[in-house]
């Protein structure tokens, strides 16, 4: 079964709100379908576009989990969040099938 990857480049509007309403439950909601967060961090090397302010990569089983997991009821109570709290228009949310 092949992986897939959330990949997320976020630029916050809100930090604080980011973190309290989304970011500290998106863990839990993606952990039923597989989900495992690799990455997590504002730190990255630079080298080209745009800068973000946090950049996320989330490991799941497969295309399918991820797509499970992200149309989960408990994914739309919090999406708002992330949405709602981060500019939509700068960043970037796909998910992406592996090799």
């Amino acid at each position: 079964m092949t992986k897939a990857y959330i990949v997320a480049l976020v630029k916050f509007t809100n930090k604080d709100d980011f973190i309290a309403e989304y970011a500290s439950k998106v863990a839990n909601v993606f952990a039923p379908f597989g989900g495992q967060f690799l990455a997590r961090t504002p730190e990255v090397t630079h080298h080209e576009g745009r800068s973000f302010d946090i950049h996320v990569i989330v490991e799941f089983p497969s295309l399918e989990k991820a797509n499970e997991a992200l149309e989960s009821d408990e994914y739309q109570a919090i999406k708002k969040h992330r949405i709602g709290n981060s500019d939509t228009d700068y960043g970037t949310f796909l998910v992406v099938e592996g090799l």
